[in-house]
């Protein structure tokens, strides 16, 4: 995984308007993003990777206008959930459910079906 690939796939993707680089930093041992896209339907992704070797620290937050709709992240502060760090953030759950490690691929797969779950 590489920084290069997410923003391949996010630029691919039909259901991508604008990509948005916020922060980009590549060196030979270490990558990082952040970014915005713009979804269709007043979506907006907020993408944060930081790689590097046996090291990946991930966050993709998904929101329509002011409402969080989903966050997938691996930060280690859940410790008590059996996918740990690997989690799942929902509106109105004060605790983040089970998940497992995503990329960028599988968010936009999830996306896609809140998407046709919303028509």
């Amino acid at each position: 995984m590489t920084v290069s690939h997410i923003l391949a796939v996010l630029s691919s993707s039909d259901l991508v308007m604008n990509v948005e680089i916020i922060e980009m930093n590549v060196e030979p041992k270490v990558q990082g993003l952040r970014a915005r896209a713009t979804l269709k339907m007043d979506y907006v992704l907020y993408v944060n990777e930081g790689i590097g070797e046996n090291y990946r620290r991930y966050s993709y937050h998904l929101q329509k206008e002011d409402k969080m709709i989903r966050r997938w992240n691996n930060a280690p502060h859940w410790e008590g959930i059996r996918t740990f760090p690997f989690h799942l953030h929902l509106p109105n759950n004060d605790k983040p459910i089970e998940c497992g490690e995503v990329f960028v691929d599988d968010v936009l797969s999830e996306i896609k079906n809140i998407f046709s779950e919303e028509k």
